[in-house]
């Protein structure tokens, strides 16, 4: 898809208070819609947690439908929010929108399904530790970033998951998965005259209730020394996980300063003068891999996250690696970029967003947005913003936000056989 084509996006609200957005994307012939309900693990009540995930997976899916118009299902439970997407050639727009419009009818729960969802469930909480992708994260390590959240597990308590009946589930459902407690995005081949009569009655008289109030979480204090763990893990290599806490596009007044960060991200993990690992005292075969992650939308507190796996034959320690990786963000506070630097790391920032410009990625991100009450005007600005950032901005954000109080590390290291 061409990253520059006009996308027009209109929002208006159903009697019911869904918030219906459109973005039209005629690049494909294809859409993806995108249903969020602003309930997750940050609301689950004392003694509950699992119950979100639990109602997740007992929620209405058409399985056989979904394969047969092919669609591409994708769901997940966050700090915040409750999301379902399909994506699906634009002629099963209307399959689509019923599949997810019987989400949010009332539901129906045996006691001998949620029964198996509680063993499921309690069987992937008690599983062995494991990476799933470099950005994944311990829930110990998790716990030492945001000292001040409630405990965090994978899926949920094991004792909480076992006293959860069905009408908890049902009573979450029917409060998290309202209208007035939802956002509903569809992005690509359509337009607003076309889709809205079809929202209006497919959505139009689902009844509304009385939304969760959330439970918000503190946000850290940052006094101290750095917070630090050792890990042995199922990983074949050591890994340096370093992450400072930082706001997110929630936080007012935080967005200029995030896509600084997005920036600096560019310049230390992206393309072929990424400072990391070239500028490592090995060179480029310190690391067998380096991503880093971007604060997006968890409110109060999120993170910037520096994940490095050594190389095989690399014989720096993680010890090191973290010593020379702190000089180099040490570098940023004190000598501003020159202009050749800040351009190489804007334009790839710039193709990080180009990456990322997906049907099922820009319905994510306006309801995500929506949620946390941004304007949708975001999705589209930020390209010119991050080119507005400055060599000023960057020694300012790494100044704030690169300090030892903010920061969490964790060493992974292989699990001794």
């Amino acid at each position: 898809m061409t990253f520059a084509a006009e996308k027009p996006t209109h929002a208006y609200t159903l009697d019911n208070g869904l918030l219906v957005i459109v973005r039209q994307d005629h690049r494909t012939p294809d859409i993806c819609a995108s249903l969020s309900h602003k309930v997750g693990t940050d609301h689950e009540r004392p003694n509950q947690r699992g119950l979100a995930y639990l109602a997740g997976g007992a929620t209405f899916k058409d399985k056989d439908l979904e394969r047969k118009i092919g669609a591409v299902a994708n769901g997940w439970i966050d700090y915040h929010l409750s999301t379902y997407s399909l994506e699906a050639p634009s002629a099963d727009l209307q399959t689509v929108l019923q599949l997810l419009a019987a989400r949010m009818e009332p539901q129906t729960l045996s006691q001998e399904r949620l029964d198996k969802g509680i063993k499921r469930t309690q069987e992937l909480e008690e599983g062995e530790p494991y990476f799933s992708s470099d950005y994944w994260m311990t829930m110990p390590f998790e716990q030492l970033i945001f000292p001040q959240a409630r405990k965090a597990y994978k899926f949920g308590n094991i004792d909480d998951l076992a006293r959860v009946t069905v009408a908890d589930v049902l009573r979450w459902h029917e409060e998290g998965y309202a209208p007035n407690n939802s956002v509903l995005v569809i992005a690509g081949d359509t337009t607003l005259e076309d889709i809205q009569p079809l929202i209006q009655r497919l959505f139009g008289d689902i009844k509304p209730f009385n939304s969760l109030t959330p439970t918000e979480q503190p946000a850290h204090i940052y006094t101290g020394e750095p917070r630090r763990l050792v890990q042995h893990l199922d990983t074949p290599l050591p890994r340096l996980q370093m992450a400072f806490n930082t706001p997110s596009l929630a936080t007012p007044g935080a967005t200029n300063d995030i896509r600084v960060l997005q920036v600096i991200s560019a310049l230390l993990t992206k393309g072929p003068e990424a400072w990391l690992p070239l500028r490592l005292s090995e060179g480029k075969d310190t690391l067998y891999s380096v991503v880093s992650q971007l604060p997006i939308f968890r409110p109060n507190d999120d993170l910037f996250l520096l994940a490095a796996t050594l190389g095989a034959e690399s014989s720096l320690s993680l010890q090191q690696v973290e010593l020379e990786i702190k000089q180099l963000l040490e570098s940023l506070k004190h000598r501003a970029l020159d202009a050749e630097t800040l351009t190489y790391g804007q334009q790839q920032a710039l193709e990080s967003l180009a990456e990322r410009d997906t049907l099922e990625l820009q319905a994510s991100l306006l309801g995500n947005l929506a949620a946390i009450g941004q304007p949708l005007e975001l999705i589209d600005s930020e390209a010119e913003q991050i080119q507005n950032v400055t060599a000023d901005d960057i020694q300012r954000v790494a100044n704030m936000y690169f300090s030892p109080e903010r920061l969490s590390v964790a060493h992974s290291l292989p699990r001794e056989s």
